[in-house]
């Protein structure tokens, strides 16, 4: 996951608060990752900072500057005009009664009221902190329930009628878009009708360089196969600059994996990815199985007596 520091935006037309602000939550961190504060002087400003930077953590916002309420027009159009339901939004004022408390966190969609009047720098430094952390919840529930939508849209595409070929790229675009990374790499090891082996391969690359690509992508392969742990029935984890994920049919109807190196991989992306394994397991194992019996079986009128 990304290690950016928090963005916190100040908005206030007093020039000297950024550097005040900036003061009371030195040293800030939360989950390993400090904040960078950024300024603005008006609300026509602090909407338009948001629209270029909707990943915005927090704002603290003064109500009251190039109009009375200029303050709480920007908090309505970052809600409404931009639709950010995200990033907490702390109101600092000195005019309490240009904006009372109880009426303003009922009418507007705001987190948090600060009265300058009584702001401490230790009352500021928790009220950012706690923001910090709502926002980040906010953030990873939207994450867990997009990529639970994604996977199960991605998982109801995967039919047994579609060739093997078409099934494993799928998958192998499936767990890239879980998970992305320049290079990925699909192997399954199966068996024909008679018995013999078949093995199926499926690659994805970036680089436009398709001669690089290639080489890149048989290296990884040839790094996979050479080492026993990738085939031996391991789970999902790390494996040398990227995350590996084993594929099991069931009734030993193949075995294989899914190798994602240098993925831009989070907690989220982790356990969904074992999952679309499973997934793709059964839908492997039904389009095999399939193909299977389909030629065992030869020709519909071939079967038929006269």
């Amino acid at each position: 996951m990304s290690e950016k520091p928090h963005r916190i935006l100040v908005v206030d037309d007093e020039p000297d608060v950024l550097a005040v602000t900036r003061l009371g939550l030195k040293g800030l961190r939360y989950g390993g990752r400090g904040v960078e504060l950024a300024g603005a002087a008006s609300g026509r400003e602090a909407v338009e900072a948001v629209r270029a930077r909707p990943d915005t953590a927090a704002i603290l916002l003064d109500v009251v500057m190039e109009t009375e309420t200029a303050g709480l027009d920007a908090c309505r159009a970052i809600r409404g005009d931009l639709g950010n339901a995200f990033v907490r939004i702390l109101l600092r004022t000195g005019q309490p009664g240009v904006a009372p408390e109880k009426r303003t966190i009922e009418e507007f969609d705001i987190d948090g009221y600060l009265p300058k009047a009584e702001l401490t720098s230790n009352r500021l430094f928790a009220a950012v902190r706690t923001a910090i952390k709502a926002y980040e919840e906010l953030v990873e529930l939207d994450r867990h329930r997009s990529v639970l939508a994604s996977l199960h849209q991605s998982v109801a595409a995967l039919h047994a009628y579609e060739p093997l070929d078409v099934t494993l790229r799928r998958v192998l675009e499936i767990a890239v878009e879980l998970a992305p990374a320049a290079l990925a790499h699909l192997d399954l090891a199966t068996f024909d009708e008679r018995g013999d082996p078949r093995e199926f391969t499926v690659s994805l690359s970036t680089d436009p360089d398709r001669a690089r690509a290639e080489a890149a992508l048989k290296a990884a392969s040839e790094r996979l196969r050479a080492d026993a742990s990738a085939s031996a029935g391991r789970g999902p984890g790390p494996f040398g600059d990227g995350f590996l994920v084993p594929l099991t049919l069931h009734r030993e109807l193949g075995r294989g994996w899914v190798y994602l190196e240098r993925p831009r991989l989070d907690a989220i992306a982790e356990k969904a990815l074992p999952l679309l394994a499973a997934h793709a397991s059964n839908a492997l194992y039904a389009a095999i199985a399939q193909e299977l019996l389909a030629r065992r079986a030869g020709p519909f009128f071939d079967s038929l007596s006269v």
